[in-house]
């Protein structure tokens, strides 16, 4: 997950192009031309989409494209691998996923369009599913694992302690959702970055990959500061069966965010001085103990003062911004600089060039900005 930070004085902004790859075999030349545009969306939590659309001359008397629009290559099915860059280096891989949907636009006085699209791999992963064999003495990290395996996935996997006696997935819910759960249960990041599987602990260190600031690589950014979704504190009780008159409980405190800027405060510290009594308190009815009732309570925490700071912008393409990764936010005034984590991003290679939209958020306020 560690990601090399980018020195964008190096990189030729003026040479973007892409790569598209079906059914392993880069398209020639003669079939990239016709291809107006390049899209690929990623959203944390959520299978990422690609579109492509090709312009190509049709035939109103025969009533079918000319070129090669009508190509078997862009059948239903096929498997697509899509690469984003600049110059002659070598392209990272955006997305590998296959086409689900095909779209036609017909215009008057203009060329048709045909427009691809699909989702990654991780669709399928996604979909709910029956419920299987519970998973007895075995630890989350393991269970993750062996899910990983089932859909083939390349995977980072952090270890963790056994929690519970035996665990089951429920009836139509997802692996995925399945694993999301078994995340927050023990303060873990979850996710599919592009190609690999992660299950890891919360990179609280984790370094921005790029500075933009507004006026030279950012061209627009929309910030916004919320403290209506902060809490000064969560507690999580649960009944304790070996002791009922000793209740189970975990707290996350004032600053106890797994993400945190030392230089700043964060938003559950800012709530505790405005409203030290906006403490939500969460009673769980399956058995747990004190260190997970504690792992519960960190994760309501974390995705509450998440909504301290949001916002949203688009730069220069940047195939390296993707979610989840860290990105600093400079000349935008002291209130709304600073590191900020990456929502969503959506890459876009067409005729005005290659551009990244993106939405980020952040936890804490810091007074060291430009």
């Amino acid at each position: 997950m560690a990601e090399k930070k980018l020195k964008l004085e190096t990189i030729d902004f003026y040479a973007p192009r892409f790569d598209v790859e079906i059914e392993g075999k880069k398209i020639p030349y003669t079939i990239s031309k016709i291809i107006k545009e390049v899209r690929v969306e990623e959203v944390k939590n959520l299978a990422s989409r690609f579109s492509i659309i090709v312009n190509d001359e049709y035939d109103t008397k025969k009533g079918e494209f000319k070129g090669l629009a009508e190509d078997s290559i862009f059948e239903e099915g096929n498997k697509v691998t899509i690469k984003m860059g600049y110059g002659s280096k070598k392209l990272p891989t955006m997305l590998i996923g296959r086409i689900d949907e095909l779209e036609s636009n017909f215009f008057s006085g203009d060329a048709p369009t045909l427009t691809l699209s699909g989702f990654d791999f991780s669709c399928e992963f996604r979909k709910p599913s029956k419920a299987g064999p519970p998973f007895p003495k075995m630890s989350y990290s393991k269970i993750v694992e062996e899910i990983a395996k089932k859909y083939k996935f390349p995977f980072e996997i952090e270890h963790t302690e056994k929690l519970d006696k035996v665990i089951s997935k429920k009836n139509d819910i997802s692996d995925y959702k399945f694993i999301m759960e078994l995340a927050k249960k023990c303060s873990r990041e979850f996710g599919i970055d592009r190609k690999t599987l992660y299950f890891i602990k919360s990179q609280a260190d984790k370094d921005e990959i790029v500075t933009l600031e507004w006026g030279k690589h950012l061209i627009s950014f929309n910030p916004r500061m919320r403290l209506s979704a902060l809490y000064s504190k969560v507690e999580v009780r649960g009944h304790n069966s070996n002791d009922p008159k000793k209740p189970i409980s975990g707290t996350a405190n004032p600053g106890d965010e797994s993400i945190k800027d030392e230089k700043g405060k964060t938003g559950s510290q800012i709530a505790n001085e405005l409203c030290p009594e906006s403490t939500k308190v969460v009673t769980v009815e399956r058995a747990i103990d004190n260190k997970q009732a504690k792992e519960i309570a960190l994760s309501i925490f974390n995705k509450a003062s998440d909504t301290l700071f949001t916002g949203s912008g688009e730069c220069i393409g940047i195939p390296q911004i993707k979610p989840q990764v860290a990105i600093r936010i400079e000349n935008v005034g002291k209130r709304f600089c600073g590191k900020y984590y990456v929502e969503s991003a959506t890459h876009v290679i067409n005729d005005s060039g290659y551009r990244t939209n993106f939405k980020v958020y952040k936890n804490s306020v810091t007074e060291e900005c430009k």
